[in-house]
């Protein structure tokens, strides 16, 4: 007998294998794709996670930057006013009085002492010789003469002066000095009066910026790049990174207020942030290298790698683990049961220190003194962990010195006195980690020695060591608090639980301190500006109406001199393309200035020929003030008009030259233009005035009090002007 397989139970067959074939392949597609899908993820947020920590770097730069500068402005100008102080000590005394007298000596002492940051102040004549200085008297002999805060102000009244960083002749430390002119006489140099400061006070504040690794901050001179202090400093004090200078003054040619640039320094390419001290030539320079966002970003991307690892095989095992989650659920639920008994004791137990809590909560969310913040943190923490006395210790970045502390009883502070807090709480410190030691009578130090000896009946120790670092949102340790009690063992988990609380509260309501002082900043900052705003809007107004009166006069000139309708239009609409050209490059330089320059190649650029010999211009960079520009280039556009119909410029062989002279002047800047024509028609006087020679002569005078000198030379017109520019109307802002 034969038996022959049913057709259909095959094809039955063959489905189930094709469609256990799909759903393995959909299973293997669906892996895949979220596969890509995780790795697309990662690579998009570590991309975006780097380009967070170079943003934050630079506002890291530029916000260090701005405080800095801001904190050496501060200084220099309590340094001017003590050099000033000091000018008005020794007034009417000659030089041998000063040399001589102690009471002097004791005054400018006083001064000094009051000053941190000023090592010493130094009365020199006007040979350099030293007369009279607060570190010793009698004044040693040496001499300044040599020294650049001596000889700049020895020409002229330089102000206050900041010199290059020396080694003192006197003190043989590394330091920089600061000097005033004296003047004897009728305006005649009498000598100067200078301090030293001391850099080692920069470095002490500037170290507590919170900087990324391999960060410097440089002051400087903005004339030749000298570097006056920097930190970190260098081991001999003196020898400074140098800084680029090429790239400092394309920065500053852009922006010369602040900034920021990229700049190459000892073979490293840098990022820094620059901010003038307050109007002074100074900068601080504060930098840090390109790719010092690299290990942080290397660490998080780490991390999310590891994250994305998990997915990856937490995608693998979603199946298995499903069947699992069942019976680990019935696990849990008899767990839970047999904790509710227990966690209700603990509950009981938690209720008074969660009142602790809530009350220091709720005080220190109204609190925004600093020391009263740290006042309410420490008594609630003695409370909580019933330990005898609780004190806080500023982060690493202050040297971990003690803010404040509560000692109950009293005689434990000596005991507590000699215990190395730094030595024994160093994990919080610079880790960030609670420190818990149950007998230090018995833990040993590096050294293997005992922290603390034994106890005596006048003398109790202290054994048990609590310490929680306050961790602010920027993972930064602002600073550890430190619990402690004559018993071994007296601190538990439950007592860092519940500091880990306390102290969370303690970080927030210390941000909201700090938040609250840098609101009060910025709202002194937008009265700045709204005061600036109103200032800008007001000479806008008027900027307008001297716009509008001068069109007016142009129409009325024109219309004067003008024999026909056309004459009139051609005359008009080339006087106000002139007068739009000015405005155009006042417009430019947001109506502060227009360059003279410009303006003149503007008006001649059309007359010139292919090799630009017809018209030579010769002269220095001159910027015309808004009430000089617009006079001064429609002067040039009547002279550039007569020279294409009458003169130089109406013949092919013609040609003009204009030159001009620069020099400082008592309200502003010397002008002294002259234009003079060759290669042209004869020149003969005119019958008649026109526009031009009334613009000349009457316009120029009037509104610029300029000299105007007009020759008719039949070889050639020659036009002198000589002008006084004023200085800018609202100096403050630059208008």
């Amino acid at each position: 007998m034969q038996y022959y397989t049913r057709p259909e139970s095959m094809s039955l067959s063959q489905k189930r294998r094709r469609r256990s074939l799909a759903r393995g392949r959909l299973t293997l597609f669906m892996g895949l794709f979220g596969v890509a899908f995780i790795l697309l993820t990662f690579g998009y947020i570590a991309w975006e996670q780097r380009n967070r920590l170079i943003q934050r770097n630079e506002d890291d730069l530029r916000n260090a930057a701005f405080f800095l500068a801001d904190h050496t402005a501060r200084l220099l100008e309590v340094t001017d006013l003590t050099l000033k102080q000091t000018t008005a000590l020794m007034q009417g005394q000659s030089w041998d009085q000063v040399e001589g007298s102690t009471v002097l000596w004791q005054q400018i002492h006083a001064v000094q002492e009051a000053l941190p940051y000023i090592e010493d102040v130094w009365l020199n004549d006007s040979s350099g010789r030293l007369r009279l200085t607060s570190a010793q008297f009698p004044a040693p002999k040496t001499n300044l003469s040599g020294r650049d805060v001596f000889n700049a102000q020895i020409a002229a009244d330089q102000g206050l002066f900041i010199g290059e960083p020396i080694l003192g002749r006197v003190t043989k430390t590394p330091t920089f000095m600061i000097s005033r002119r004296l003047q004897a006489g009728s305006a005649e140099f009498g000598g100067t009066a200078a301090v030293t400061v001391s850099l080692s006070y920069f470095y002490d504040y500037w170290s507590k910026i919170r900087l990324p690794k391999g960060s410097r901050v440089a002051l400087l001179r903005a004339s030749d790049a000298t570097v006056i202090a920097q930190h970190p400093p260098p081991p001999d004090g003196l020898s400074f990174a140098p800084i680029d200078k090429a790239a400092f003054d394309t920065a500053l040619a852009s922006a010369n207020r602040a900034g920021l640039y990229s700049f190459i320094s000892m073979n490293q390419e840098r990022v820094g942030a620059y901010r003038q001290v307050g109007a002074m030539p100074l900068y601080i320079n504060v930098s840090m290298p390109e790719d010092a966002y690299w290990t942080p970003w290397f660490v998080q991307t780490r991390l999310y790698g590891a994250f994305a690892l998990i997915a990856l095989l937490a995608l693998l095992a979603l199946t298995v683990l499903a069947s699992e989650q069942f019976q680990e659920q019935a696990a849990n639920a008899a767990l839970l049961e047999r904790q509710v008994a227990l966690r209700t004791s603990e509950l009981r137990t938690e209720t008074a220190a969660l009142e602790v809590l809530n009350r220091t909560g709720s005080v220190l969310a109204a609190e925004l003194d600093l020391d009263r913040i740290i006042e309410s943190v420490v008594d609630a923490g003695i409370e909580l962990t019933d330990a005898q006395f609780g004190a806080f210790f500023c982060g690493a970045s202050q040297e971990g010195s003690e803010h404040y502390g509560k000692f109950e009883p009293a005689g434990l502070r000596d005991a507590f006195a000699l215990v190395n807090i730094w030595e024994i709480c160093a994990p919080a410190f610079r880790e960030g980690r609670t420190v818990r030691l149950d007998n230090i009578a018995v833990e040993q130090g590096h050294d293997g020695t005992p922290f603390t000896m034994d106890a005596t009946a006048d003398a109790p120790v202290i054994r048990s060591i609590l310490a929680v670092p306050v961790v602010l949102r920027t993972g930064d340790v602002h600073g550890i608090l430190v619990f402690g009690h004559e018993r071994a063992g007296m601190f538990n988990r439950r007592s860092e639980r519940l500091l880990a609380g306390l102290t969370a509260q303690a970080a927030i309501a210390l941000e909201n301190s700090r938040l609250y002082r840098n609101a009060q900043g910025e709202i002194e900052e937008r009265k700045q500006a709204q005061t600036q705003q109103s200032l800008l809007i007001r000479e806008l107004h008027h900027r307008v109406k001297n716009t509008l009166a001068t069109v007016q006069a142009v129409v009325g000139a024109t219309a004067r001199s003008a024999l026909s309708i056309d004459d009139f239009y051609q005359a008009f609409v080339g006087r106000i393309i002139s007068l739009a050209n000015t405005h155009s490059l006042l417009t430019e330089a947001v109506w502060q200035t227009a360059s003279l320059r410009e303006i003149l190649e503007k008006e001649l650029r059309p007359y010139n020929d292919t090799r630009g010999e017809r018209i030579v211009l010769d002269g220095p960079a001159v910027d015309l003030p808004s009430e000089a520009a617009v006079p001064i280039g429609m002067a040039i556009h009547e002279l550039t008009t007569n020279a294409a119909k009458y003169g130089a410029l109406s013949v092919p062989g013609g040609h003009v030259a204009i030159s001009w002279e620069a020099e400082p002047a008592e309200d502003g800047t010397r002008l002294r233009l002259t234009w003079e024509e060759r290669g042209g028609p004869a020149v003969s006087a005119p019958t008649r005035q026109g526009f031009g020679s009334r613009l000349l002569h009457r316009v120029l005078a009037t509104q610029l009090n300029a000299k105007v000198e007009t020759d008719f030379n039949p070889t050639g017109l020659r036009v002198a002007i000589d002008a006084v520019l004023k200085q800018a109307r609202f100096p403050e802002m630059g208008v």
